[in-house]
């Protein structure tokens, strides 16, 4: 093989696998692997690259029908701009939103590393290198990678353990956001690359205008770069402000349960008075009524009473909301939830993960218990206790028919199985954010969820 031919397939490699790897780091710990991951993340990567090696081939065969041959073969370079978001839903569970929010600042790190390596490295400052120190300039190009990935890894990762853009409720319309912002990015790139190679390029050949050729090849540099930085900036900013909305949404959300809970207790409370007044006038009466109406009185005292118990206080404002929220709710539907919380570990983890987490947990076991027939099985159990440094999280509830585990994870058993099913990824999801374990298990149709968080 030739050493040009060689060269042009290892930039093809570089690029490739530059932009899965950080695909790799921007996915691995805020979404949800799926089923076979490293599988998927090899057999991935290797049909990824098989794409990039066919540019090589291509480009010859172009070069013999068209001159021009960067707009001839823009189809192919639009397709592949768009392989790195098919890899990112082949190894993970994503929405469109986030998926395209990954990729965008995969390709634009990465861009900017090309700039840097192919552009002003080869093309500009040493053009010759690459075929006369081919070993020398692939292990820089190598060492320059690994440092380079190791920077952006632990610039970027730290800030996306979470995947904040799973809480929009618009994601469609975020999802084409993104989508304009990529091809708008796309096409003003592609033109600056075409400006570099097919048009500034030539002047080289002319020494009367050699300066001016160095002079623009520099600034289109500069353009590239720039434009690159900013996008990065523009993505972070509407991840950032993403994240605050949906925080935001969660404490008004919160706000009106704390409202709605005080509301609730005053009037169970002065339901509960009037109830045990009532009842001192009406213990000598409740002898001389009918059975049924002894009964009513009965069933309508014991019903004050047992909202008056839902209202669950722990200590912890937003979880007294939320586990009173989901206790009048089962208390409604003969459903008994037991809470036993012993925890001052609570604060490790943030308002809006833990309302998603434990609100996410006791709504699929609330799903599951509704569809119970025997009224002694309607029971929920939630724990959340110390476990020496650990904060240990366990949900126990019973369920009918099967659980089919699927990666560690029960599958939905509902008919749309593309928009439901996220329960319990999104918990996994936030409990390895904060670099816990999830473990779902099933014994004797009881279905126990257990999380450990350091």
């Amino acid at each position: 093989m030739e050493m040009g031919v060689f060269l042009a397939y290892l930039d093809q490699f570089r690029y490739m696998t530059g932009i899965l790897a950080l695909c790799i780091i921007l996915c691995r710990h805020a979404l949800v692997h799926k089923a076979h991951y490293l599988r998927r993340i090899a057999l991935g990567g290797a049909l990824c690259c098989l794409l990039a090696f066919a540019y090589v081939p291509l480009r010859k065969a172009v070069e013999q029908f068209y001159q021009v041959t960067p707009l001839a073969i823009a189809p192919y370079w639009l397709g592949m701009s768009f392989v790195p978001l098919a890899f990112i839903f082949f190894c993970y569970e994503a929405t469109w939103a986030s998926a395209l929010f990954r990729m965008m600042l995969a390709s634009f790190s990465e861009t900017i590393l090309t700039v840097l390596v192919r552009n002003l490295f080869v093309y500009i400052l040493f053009p010759d290198f690459p075929q006369e120190h081919p070993v020398y300039y692939i292990t820089g190009m190598a060492a320059l990678y690994t440092i380079l990935y190791f920077v952006i890894s632990r610039l970027m990762e730290k800030r996306m353990r979470r995947d904040e853009l799973v809480h929009l409720h618009n994601d469609k319309a975020t999802a084409a956001l993104f989508l304009l912002i990529y091809l708008s990015y796309t096409a003003i790139l592609s033109g600056a690359k075409y400006t570099v190679e097919e048009m500034i390029l030539p002047l080289s050949s002319y020494a009367e205008l050699a300066d001016m050729y160095r002079y623009l090849q520099f600034f289109v540099v500069f353009i590239m770069i720039v434009l690159c930085t900013v996008m990065n900036i523009v993505m972070w900013y509407i991840y950032q402000h993403t994240a605050l909305q949906a925080e935001k949404e969660i404490m008004v959300q919160l706000s009106q349960n704390r409202k709605t809970q005080y509301e609730f207790s005053r009037e169970n409370i002065e339901m509960i008075n009037r109830k045990t007044h009532d009842l001192k006038h009406q213990l000598q009466a409740l002898a001389l009524v009918s059975d049924e109406e002894r009964k009513r009185q009965l069933q309508e005292t014991s019903r004050a009473i047992d909202f008056y118990d839902a209202v669950v206080k722990t200590g912890n404002e937003a979880l007294d909301i939320l586990l009173t929220e989901k206790n009048v709710y089962c208390v409604n539907r003969q459903i008994r939830l037991s809470c036993m919380v012993n925890t001052r570990q609570l604060q490790k983890i943030r308002l809006l993960d833990l309302y998603t987490l434990l609100g996410n947990a006791l709504d699929n076991a609330i799903e599951s218990v509704e569809k119970i027939r025997d009224p002694g099985k309607k029971v929920i159990s939630l724990s959340i206790l110390d476990e020496g440094t650990m904060l240990y999280i366990q949900l126990e509830n019973y369920y009918e028919g099967t659980l089919d585990l699927h990666n560690g994870l029960p599958r939905t058993q509902k008919r749309d199985a593309v928009n439901h099913g996220f329960g319990l990824k999104s918990i996994s999801s936030i409990v390895r954010a904060y670099g816990g374990e999830i473990e779902v298990r099933t014994e004797d149709q009881i279905f126990y969820l257990e999380i450990m968080i350091p």
